[in-house]
């Protein structure tokens, strides 16, 4: 009898697999991993921030994290083993937010400033467009679209008009839209298709910038006004060519380290390309879509749409609002004026406008806390953060529930006030802030908006004092699609001019990981599977050249990804 007990307890010990609480493999115990990456740091982002040697993965989860000496307990005649020489691993980085869907750069015009583009002046801009119509062979009468002009990095610090372009382009019309996405230039001749005159009355939660005190529009139409432009009919492209614009921006998304992207604005158009692509096994890298808000009844009447879980990486993940502009375009919504002129704006206390109405914004909360969808709302003056939280309150007090369990997202969120981010951690928002806008325009918002105002901009330091669970994005295309540029922005805060832009609001490079990784997952409910490499979760993963945590911190932006795995499986490998 007591040979058989010991029998059975060998036997069980042969073929138990067993593990530590903290993820280390138990001494003596047994188990297969397809691949072991050993010699390396890795940051596993866990809750305590601790650092391993190496991580197991088998059929695309993470089976162990620990030493070398104990993973390599793991492997048999078949496992993979990665040495990664003191490379550091990290958790794959979760995309905050930005424009997925922005498909096809190459058929719209860059008119980017250094250091995403050349264009330093409105004769740049001319030629660029110029030569753009050239190389693309776009025939007279055709329109050409271009993208990321920004006024203050013109040497002219002004928008351009249709006078600038009129006479090197008077047989094609032109939509020039600013870098922030809020406003667009047109020419004469897309004027003229578009019929926007004198007579054109502004639209609601837009603006046609006028001559003086004229009624001449100069071309510049802010916010809701650009959609009055009638480009015509896009060269319509086939399925294939749709899927290939997909596969691109997906290896562009997995070459920063992306696992998880967000398409932060979809039309119905993208939602069910992204659908088609879902169904033919195109996609590789985790999809969130967020539909416009007046999409929603459309799409939660269609059967094969279903908000909240993936089906073969694609994700209707909530819905998007766009509450109020743009805060370097004078068109977001403040308590306070701004200190410079307004376009379009003729009084001395222009405080921009937001793009809804409180009653359109309560009711697009409502809808979505009663239908279990998360709603993202496009915030960045104060007053549009007021006009969210009384939404919120409303459908918690109309509804009877709580906006707590629902995570509500403030889409940027740069000029949130102290006593809001107090309403954010009573109420259960979820900022996602925008540090990288510290470089780009940190200048520019001291100059338009003041110290107090500008040094508090992404204030991700007091939302850490106040444990509000946040994020940090890139707003792809408005910033470059650079998740180590955006870890930088938040750990330096430095603008073009090498001025600090509130030096209290810095975090540590350890914090400001964890905003691009593990609390991105946790803005789309996601953090039990992924966000941390910790046994159990997706083995999404990211190889990196330095450690950004102790490497100094202006060189983070130049730190390199080396190879981005998704689900165990290599997506990207830096050649």
């Amino acid at each position: 009898m007591m040979m058989n007990k010991i029998f059975l307890a060998v036997l069980v010990s042969f073929f138990f697999v067993s593990f530590k609480q903290d993820g280390g493999v138990e001494k003596g115990a047994e188990a297969t991993a397809e691949k072991i990456y050993i010699n390396g740091k890795v940051l596993t982002v866990d809750q305590n921030n601790s650092v391993a040697q190496a991580v197991a993965v088998a059929e695309g989860k993470i089976l162990a994290v620990g030493t070398t000496s104990d993973l390599l307990k793991l492997k048999n005649n078949k496992t993979q083993v990665v040495d990664l020489k003191g490379k550091t691993l990290i958790p794959g980085f979760i995309d905050g937010h930005s424009h997925f869907m922005g498909l096809g750069a190459g058929r719209t015009a860059n008119l980017s400033p250094p250091p995403m583009g050349s264009v330093k002046n409105i004769n740049d801009l001319v030629n660029v467009l110029v030569k753009f119509k050239k190389d693309n062979q776009i025939k007279d009468g055709e329109w050409i679209s271009a993208f990321g002009y920004d006024t203050d990095q013109l040497a002219e610090l002004r928008h351009p008009v249709k006078e600038d372009l009129d006479k090197a382009f008077p047989n094609n019309p032109l939509a020039l839209t600013h870098a922030s996405g809020h406003m667009v230039v047109a020419n004469s001749l897309a004027l003229k298709i578009s019929g926007i005159d004198e007579n054109t009355a502004d639209p609601a939660g837009g603006t046609i910038v006028r001559k003086g005190s004229t009624k001449e529009p100069t071309g510049l139409l802010q916010e809701t006004a650009a959609r009055l432009l009638k480009k015509g009919v896009a060269k319509k492209l086939t399925l294939e060519e749709k899927f290939e614009d997909l596969k691109k921006q997906q290896e562009l998304y997995a070459s920063v380290g992306i696992t998880t992207a967000q398409d932060g604005l979809s039309s119905v158009e993208s939602v069910e390309l992204l659908k088609k692509a879902s169904d033919a096994g195109i996609l590789y890298i985790d999809i969130v879509a967020l539909p416009y808000f007046v999409h929603l009844d459309k799409l939660m009447a269609d059967s094969q749409y279903k908000f909240g879980s993936y089906d073969n990486h694609f994700k209707l993940g909530g819905f998007k609002l766009t509450a109020d502009g743009s805060p370097q375009g004078k068109t977001a919504f403040f308590s306070k004026p701004y200190l410079t002129e307004v376009p379009g704006c003729n009084h001395d206390a222009c405080t921009g406008y937001a793009n809804v109405t409180q009653e359109t914004l309560n009711k697009a909360i409502v809808t979505g806390f009663k239908n279990n969808i998360q709603p993202f709302v496009h915030c960045n003056g104060d007053a549009t953060v007021d006009m969210y939280i009384k939404a919120v309150e409303n459908a918690n007090k109309e509804l009877g529930t709580s906006a707590l369990e629902r995570r509500p997202v403030v889409i940027h969120s740069q000029f949130v006030r102290p006593d809001q981010l107090d309403q954010y951690k009573k109420l259960g928002l979820v900022p996602s802030f925008f540090t990288n806008h510290t470089f780009f325009w940190g200048d520019v918002h001291l100059r338009n908006l003041g110290k107090e105002r500008a040094f508090f901009s992404s204030p991700l330091k007091s939302a850490i004092k106040r444990n509000i669970t946040f994020t940090n994005h890139t707003d792809f295309r408005v910033t470059p699609i650079s998740q180590l540029f955006l870890l930088g922005s938040s750990v330096n805060r430095l603008s073009r001019t090498n001025v600090v832009i509130g030096p209290d609001e810095r975090v540590t490079p350890a914090e400001g990981l964890r905003a691009i990784t593990i609390s991105g997952a946790y803005q789309y409910f996601e953090e039990k599977a992924k966000g941390s490499i910790e046994k159990g979760k997706l083995a999404d993963l990211v190889i990196l050249s330095e450690d950004p945590t102790t490497i100094d911190p202006l060189k983070i932006k130049d730190i390199q990804v080396l190879e981005t795995i998704k689900g165990g499986k290599t997506v990207y490998l830096k050649k």
